[in-house]
């Protein structure tokens, strides 16, 4: 585009009939690349057929874009001084790991709700030759809880498998985006319409057979016939269904957020569904937050004698937070390791904000393509095979030699007078890449350890506290075992032989949620020890019955201390004694003791950063995530604002810090000036200061006209409105008022 609005008629008349057009100043090159970009094709939905045939035509296509996507490796770090090979096997290592823990969230979400899928399909499926229900609706009460944010994914999993077991149209509805009669019964009809011409069931019909979302009303064709309805009517519905090659006629309609629905839309909803039952099935969900008893009262008594419900009850997102933080972080099949002060902020924001488990899972997965990308030492996550001591190069010996954990262990080395083994971690570099591949193993075992104590730690069912709490605190200062001594020893004589065989349960069975095996073979040792405190207990306990001793007791039983009562000088005294202990209760006492000293010496685990290397296949870095995850955009926009050059990189910017510049960008300066206004800032004042600074008279040497200066005065301040710090003010029309921002 060539030219100004005046020197252009021919454009004048092109562009006469537009609310807008583009302005391009005198001087500037009119035949850029983005103007003479022809007008893009129309893209239209075609059927899975048609998609099938069109992806059978060009497999070659497709294959070679897979080709160059998997072939294209992580850049060169070290400042381009890493070889191509390393950056090549750390995406490899990458592309490896990932799709591992995918699989194993996959499974564990699809396992999380399966009772409950089950239990609502059946209903459904049952319902429809259940004599008892009449012409009432089948309805689905299942309580989801106070967490919004877990019901996406138990909706989605609803919707899979309701159309797999009563080949049913299955439609979500929310608050949001049904906020009436109308609208609702759009969505209902456009969604039921759409899922059978994307199945290539395809009737006569348009393909888009739900009408649009606009206040306007579109006339639709469905069935054979080709009569048109309007896109809220059932009638048309139930013409696309009758016009379909199979003979089922149901529609499951779910209420994610029902709580949120106005009480009348529900009703009128209902009601609408009850009349049309005896020609288009229709069922119904509602996802409740709070009680079934609550919900009802919301509605009508005539409206709750039209359905047939049944209540179901799902399991709740902590716990399904739990088996994917077993699986996806704390199980041996996890190729990185998470630190303590990311996991921690992970937990609180999906406690705190109420987040979903889809947000947790790209959190992780976030981790590891931070670590991946631009940690070079991840090249030592690599399996034997892949011959990671080759491809180690100088820059890796120097990075790991500035690492915070290789002088930790040069620092104990030497402490401990292994002197030859420091110099020559710091000067001999063949003996460093040994080191490093050794850590492997200690790795490993360091894992295995851990894993093995939090199993026998949870198994005891005497510990208050969560797994996800116990596994960031062992990482980050290690296993503390005082609260859970001090409640063993406070146990009875029946009490601890059950705790004992939980213990070798554990150890014999390991954890399938934690992909640990059992280790029997290694432990027969602590095996042999604990049943020998079992036996030992359980015979001290039957020598007591057959003495006539209720029950033992022990030093740290409270059956062990007794209160005395002193009465001297018409004063009354309290005192604390100690009860007299038989040889069985002694005897018990010491066993005690002999299980507290034994649980010591095998639960045990050491803070993740005192590992020599941990940095390399350890990630604990909370930046990243913070400002990927947890954006503040106010703070952004005015860094931006107020320092340009750190994102445009120019030079006529540089020097213009915090401060006004003619040639600094409109919408900058224009925010320079409004943080010098108050609440209420007049829109021709505000212009005057900035011409007086880009004009032609100012001093800055721009020379700005003054239909040049005023088209990017309004899109300077169309940008501050767009970005949130300003709105149309209602007090006076000429005037534009602040927004604050919550930063």
């Amino acid at each position: 585009m060539a030219g100004t609005h005046d020197d252009n008629p021919a454009l004048f008349e092109e562009d006469d009939h537009r609310g807008v057009y583009i302005f391009t100043p005198a001087g500037h090159n009119a035949s850029s690349p983005l103007q003479e970009k022809a007008r893009p094709v129309k893209r239209r939905r075609v059927s899975s057929k048609r998609a099938s045939a069109a992806a059978e035509v060009a497999p070659d296509t497709e294959g070679a874009t897979h080709a160059t996507t998997t072939a294209a490796a992580f850049p060169q770090l070290f400042g381009g001084k890493e070889s191509a090979e390393a950056a090549g096997l750390r995406r490899q290592v990458f592309d490896t790991a990932w799709p591992v823990l995918d699989g194993r969230i996959k499974n564990v979400l699809r396992e999380a709700n399966r009772t409950t899928l089950e239990d609502v399909s059946s209903f459904i499926r049952d319902a429809e030759g259940d004599a008892t229900r009449g012409t009432r609706i089948p309805a689905g009460f299942i309580i989801t809880g106070p967490n919004i944010a877990s019901q996406d994914l138990l909706f989605e999993q609803l919707s899979e498998a309701l159309g797999k077991a009563t080949q049913a149209r299955f439609v979500r509805l929310r608050a949001a985006g049904a906020p009436n009669l109308k609208a609702a019964l759009k969505k209902v009809i456009r969604d039921a319409t759409a899922q059978v011409s994307l199945d290539g069931g395809g009737g006569d019909g348009d393909d888009d057979g739900g009408g649009g979302d606009g206040d306007e009303d579109a006339e639709v064709a469905f069935g054979r016939d080709g009569r048109k309805y309007l896109d809220y009517d059932l009638e048309g519905l139930h013409a696309f269904l009758g016009a379909q090659q199979d003979s089922s006629r149901r529609v499951i309609v779910a209420f994610e957020d029902s709580e949120a629905f106005e009480s009348s839309l529900l009703t009128d909803l209902l009601a609408l569904f009850h009349s049309w039952q005896g020609r288009i099935q229709f069922s119904v969900l509602f996802g409740i937050a709070t009680s079934v008893e609550l919900f009802q009262a919301r509605l009508l008594k005539s409206t709750a004698r039209q359905l047939f419900g049944a209540k179901f009850d799902v399991v709740q997102a902590d716990l399904v937070l739990d088996n994917v933080f077993k699986s996806a972080i704390a199980g041996t099949q996890a190729t990185l390791r998470l630190g303590p002060t990311l996991l921690r902020s992970l937990l609180d924001r999906q406690r705190d904000q109420v987040a979903g488990i889809r947000v947790f899972i790209s959190s992780i997965k976030y981790a590891y393509m931070c670590h991946f990308y631009a940690n070079p030492l991840s090249v030592l996550l690599a399996d034997e095979k892949s011959h990671t001591r080759q491809l180690l190069q100088p820059e890796h010996i120097q990075a790991v030699r500035t690492l915070d954990s290789f002088k930790a262990h040069v620092e104990a080395a030497v402490d401990a007078r292994q002197l030859n083994h420091a110099q020559s971690l710091v000067e001999d570099d063949s003996y460093l890449v040994k080191q490093m591949v050794e850590q492997r193993q200690k790795k490993q075992d360091y894992l295995m350890q851990l894993l093995r104590s939090l199993h026998l730690l949870t198994s005891m069912d005497i510990v208050s506290g969560r797994f996800t709490d116990l596994y960031v605190a062992a990482l980050a200062g290690g296993l503390d075992l005082t609260p859970t001594i001090d409640a063993i020893k406070r146990l009875g004589a029946d009490d601890v032989p059950a705790l004992i065989n939980r213990l070798l349960t554990a150890i014999q069975t390991g954890s399938p949620d934690l992909d640990l095996p059992g280790w029997e073979d290694e432990a027969e040792e602590l095996i042999s020890s604990l049943s020998e405190i079992r036996d030992e207990i359980e015979a001290l306990a039957e020598q007591a019955r057959e003495k006539g001793q209720q029950a033992l007791k022990s030093k740290f039983t409270a059956q062990s201390k007794v209160l005395r009562t002193t009465v001297v000088a018409q004063k009354v005294q309290l005192s604390q004694d100690t009860a007299k202990l038989t040889d069985e209760d002694k005897a018990f006492g010491k066993a005690i003791d002999s299980l507290a000293d034994l649980l010591t010496h095998n639960i045990y685990s050491d803070p993740i950063d005192s590992l020599f290397l941990h940095e390399a296949w350890a990630y604990d870095a909370e930046a990243p995530y913070r400002d990927v995850f947890v954006p503040r955009p106010g703070t952004t926009f005015e860094r931006a604002l107020t320092r340009p050059h750190g994102y445009l990189g120019c030079e006529c910017c540089s020097k213009a810090v915090g401060t006004l510049s003619a040639t600094l960008p409109t919408t900058c300066i224009l925010y320079q000036l409004y943080l010098e206004t108050g609440s209420l800032v007049n829109a021709a004042d505000l212009w005057s200061a900035y011409y007086a600074l880009v004009g032609e008279e100012s001093d800055a040497g721009l020379g700005l006209s003054e239909r040049e200066a005023l088209v990017r005065f309004y899109r300077g301040l169309a940008e501050l409105r767009l970005m949130g710090f300003v709105k149309q003010s209602k007090k006076k029309a000429d005037h534009v008022a602040k927004v604050k921002w919550l930063l």
